[in-house]
């Protein structure tokens, strides 16, 4: 099971090979992915993430919102498997490389703050409220 830190750097990661369909940055993009996936087992790892590329490229050229949205969430799911399918050792690499491929999509890598908190006790417990942008935390009264 993935951490949420882990699940997050997936999703961040299926909406950058989205964005970087049509840009500068996807040659990178496009290199970067079908080697991440050489790793998995068994073969044509990196066929597969090729053919996904070209699907994904295409979708992008088509303005088709649902379309870009639905190639996101695919991404994200190959990521995630990839992650989980590692050892700590290659996770870690995988990780890396996810970080790097995310920051060459401009924008990406700054709408998806990940806060990670675990292994905290509090007296109260707490409240959670959100909405777009905005999140507000509170642990009790402030009196």
């Amino acid at each position: 099971m993935l951490t949420e830190s882990l699940l997050a750097l997936a999703a961040a990661g299926g909406t950058a090979v989205v964005q970087a369909a049509g840009t500068q940055a996807w040659e990178s993009v496009s290199e970067r992915v079908p080697r991440m996936f050489r790793r998995r087992s068994g073969s044509g790892g990196e066929d597969e993430a090729r053919l996904g590329l070209e699907r994904t490229a295409l979708v992008r050229a088509s303005d088709d919102e649902e379309g870009s949205s639905r190639e996101a969430s695919l991404w994200q799911q190959h990521f995630v498997t990839l992650l989980d399918d590692s050892d700590d050792q290659v996770r870690q690499r995988v990780e890396t490389e996810l970080r790097q491929l995310i920051s060459l999509v401009p924008g990406v890598a700054d709408s998806r703050q990940v806060l990670n908190v675990h292994g905290n006790t509090y007296d109260k417990s707490p409240q959670q409220y959100g909405s777009h942008n905005h999140q507000q935390i509170s642990y009790g009264s402030d009196t």
